[in-house]
């Protein structure tokens, strides 16, 4: 599969469909920008892949108020 995106920003890369999500994007050549609410949970993400391949930011996407502040952050 050819994927055309080379950055990518992903929610609820902690656990589940996320993470393998965000998995899938890395295995076809795309940085990802994993965002989710566990932080040890992200760590292990990035650790896992490297900075190269990966940048994380805690954010919990249900927090509808917060996210323009957290984007524009």
């Amino acid at each position: 599969m050819v994927w055309p995106y080379k950055t990518v920003l992903m929610v609820g890369c902690t656990a589940g469909l996320g993470v393998a999500m965000a998995e899938r994007m890395i295995e076809h050549g795309s940085f990802v920008i994993a965002v989710g609410r566990r932080k040890d949970r992200l760590d292990a993400f990035a650790s896992k892949h490297g900075a190269d391949k990966v940048a994380t930011s805690q954010f919990d996407i249900t927090d509808l108020d917060g996210i323009k502040p957290w984007a524009q952050g």
